[in-house]
């Protein structure tokens, strides 16, 4: 073997384990943030849903009251009573 190819050589192995030994550190650092962002992706979309759900239970709730006439909704009001 020529001297070229042993240095050749040696350059070589000793890419492989650098890269091997930094290369995990930096993958795992990367997945971590990775995630961290589908987590807080995943609570955005949570928070719109019941964002989403509470505005049509209101909406619901709105309707029923105005659909109802001053009787039904007096009958109804008088189920509840206030806390003292």
């Amino acid at each position: 073997m020529s001297l070229s190819a042993i240095i050749l050589a040696i350059v070589a192995i000793g890419g492989a384990l650098l890269g091997a030994l930094l290369g995990h550190p930096l993958s795992k650092s990367s997945g971590v943030k990775e995630g961290k962002k589908e987590q807080a992706d995943a609570q955005v979309a949570q928070q719109a849903q019941a964002t989403i759900q509470a505005v049509q239970e209101r909406q619901h709730v709105d309707k029923t009251v105005s659909d109802d006439s001053d009787a039904d909704l007096d009958a109804r009001l008088s189920k509840h009573s206030r806390p003292d």
